[in-house]
């Protein structure tokens, strides 16, 4: 992944696996090799000169070192660490925090075991690496307060989502400030600034009651592909017997009939409630059965438990659908169950492997088709091109593109089919969508995370033209020194990354880097994670930025006292000051 992401490598590297020796050559071919690299990172500085004049001097260091790993990765020999090695000398490393000083620090070493190599070589008194960043701690100084402060405390923190609860719980924001949770995540994809207002004010009493630093962070998600409004569709109550865990039924499932309507008293959590009128109520005595069938065509009892005031209570031993209209009648009576009108619910779709499913600009127009929240994203894709859907075990690829539509065949799905529902997100992990870095509601939003955040974290930004668009909102607005967290979530975002950190460096704002996990593993493949999430780990600390990585939704942060979960994530060990 670190080819794809840094570029192919040169021709005249070798890439054979398996970590091969150095070739029989000469006894100065070690030292050559490094005299070589050094001067292909000093090389790539002339030719970037550029580029570095309009670096920040704040992030200088890290913008310098990015580049010579782009060059060291590029031109690096695969036999270099093995032959280090049998010198007892360590390996150079692509995530090194300064590779030029460590670089000229090998070569001395070499040339003190060796002897000195051909003139221009490093002497032992040079100073190790570009001026200002000798010494023991060859790390350059990080300028934001907040994820500085957690690397100072280890190189690790923890950032908590903020729940919707917190606004009607305040006393959770301390009991999360206790657990550990170093700076608060406010999705601005959800609420309303009031409700955000609400959060950042009790999470400002929760630190004066608890003396606990934390930093506030706002999440701008930008513009998302989803699917978009599905016609709504009648409700399905579905009635299921507890199981154990080797899915056998432990006991009936109780379903208690209330006229429609009405709004019974709080009940059992396990309690199914089913609005249906109910006739000859006499009849409906302990121990009466009424038979039918259920939504799904298949004959099902029910058995009367017996006859409150809040209603009629019934079980069930095999798992009930009831939709509006169906009817249970006693078998040897009058008596009669007839299920009510039931609330209209949101659309779906069930997707089966060898469909074509049309995306369409227009709203739902039925089976066949799927409304997307983008339409003027629908031009850019092209025939080949891959769409997933929600976790990524569906999805299909593009057949035909027109303005209007895009014509998908399903390729993959369940046995049974697939489910699609409305706002199900849709990932595109080989195209090149031109959609908006900012809406309308994004750009108002803007107002309230300059005044209360110390930090956006923007999942927007996938080029260096969306970072330069979001980056000039915030300065018209008196933002510009707001620390900026990029949200790396898709393989666009992914592949850009050395280019969207050098964007992000022109600017003296802090710079940090999230690494959405779930995502990239939709979008590349759960197989390259791992090697995903170390590349990226090695080219922030080659740019001395902070990295952060968005646990997968699974993996929960658990507060000792309330045992409520949470999303979380953590800033991870990337060393800085």
């Amino acid at each position: 992944m670190l080819v794809e992401v840094l570029g192919p490598p040169s021709p005249q590297r070798r890439t054979e696996p398996g970590g091969p020796d150095p070739p029989p050559a000469p006894d100065n071919w070690l030292l050559d090799t490094l005299q070589g690299l050094k001067a292909v990172l000093k090389s790539i500085e002339r030719e970037q000169a550029g580029c570095l004049e309009a670096i920040h001097p704040h992030h200088q260091a890290g913008a310098r070192n990015l580049l010579h790993v782009i060059a060291f990765h590029d031109h690096v020999h695969p036999g270099l660490a093995e032959a280090l090695r049998q010198r007892g000398l360590g390996p150079l490393g692509e995530g090194d925090p300064q590779l030029l000083a460590t670089l000229e620090a090998v070569i001395t070493a070499l040339e003190a075991i060796e002897g000195p190599g051909p003139k221009g070589a490093t002497a032992p008194g040079d100073p190790a690496g570009p001026p200002g960043l000798a010494g023991p701690d060859r790390r350059a100084p990080h300028g934001d307060p907040h994820l500085g402060a957690l690397a100072a405390a280890g190189g690790a923190g923890r950032l908590v989502t903020l729940p919707a609860e917190a606004v009607e719980r305040p006393a959770l924001i301390a009991e999360l400030l206790a657990a550990g949770m170093a700076i608060a995540r406010i999705d601005c994809e959800h609420g309303n600034p009031a409700v955000w207002g609400r959060m950042v004010e009790a999470l400002r009493q929760a630190r004066v009651a608890t003396g606990r630093p934390c930093a506030i962070a706002m999440a701008l998600a930008g513009p998302t592909l989803r699917i978009g409004l599905l016609a709504p569709q009648p409700a399905v109550i579905r009635a299921r017997p507890p199981r154990d865990r080797m899915g056998r039924p432990t006991q009936p499932v109780r379903i208690l009939a209330v006229p429609p309507g009405s709004r019974p008293a709080p009940q059992d959590p396990e309690l199914v409630l089913l609005p249906a009128r109910l006739s000859k109520m006499k009849r409906f005595k302990a121990g009466a059965r009424l038979r039918g069938r259920d939504a799904s065509g298949r004959r099902r009892t029910l058995t009367v438990v017996r006859r409150g005031p809040d209603g009629v209570l019934l079980r069930a031993d095999r798992t009930c659908r009831f939709v509006a209209g169906l009817v249970f009648r006693q078998r040897r009576g009058k008596a009669r169950l007839e299920v009510g009108p039931l609330p209209l619910v949101g659309g779906e779709r069930l997707l089966r492997h060898g469909d074509t499913i049309r995306l369409t600009a227009q709203p739902d127009r039925g089976a066949g088709t799927l409304p997307c929240t983008l339409p003027e994203v629908l031009p850019d894709f092209r025939p080949g091109e891959r769409v997933l859907f929600g976790d990524g075990r569906s999805g299909g690829v593009i057949r035909a593109v027109s303005p209007r539509q895009v014509v998908l065949e399903v390729t993959t799905a369940r046995a049974r089919g697939s489910r699609l529902r409305s706002g199900m997100a849709m990932h595109v992990p080989d195209s090149d969508l031109r959609s908006p870095t900012l809406t309308a509601r994004h750009i108002d939003d803007l107002a309230f995370v300059i005044r209360h955040a110390d930090m956006i974290i923007c999942a927007c930004v996938h080029r260096e033209s969306d970072l330069h668009t979001l980056r000039r909102r915030l300065e018209e607005r008196g933002g510009g020194d707001l620390a900026m967290v990029l949200t790396i979530s898709t393989r666009q975002a992914l592949l850009n990354l050395p280019q969207l950190l050098l964007a992000a460096m022109a600017h003296g704002a802090p710079v940090g880097v999230l690494l959405a996990r779930d995502d990239l593993a939709i979008t590349c493949g759960w197989e390259e994670l791992a090697p995903i999430q170390e590349e990226v780990l090695r080219i922030c600390a080659a740019a001395h930025v902070p990295c952060l990585q968005a646990r997968d939704r699974r993996d929960r942060c658990q507060s000792p006292r309330t045992g409520l979960d949470m999303r979380s994530q953590g800033v991870t060990g990337v060393p800085l000051p």
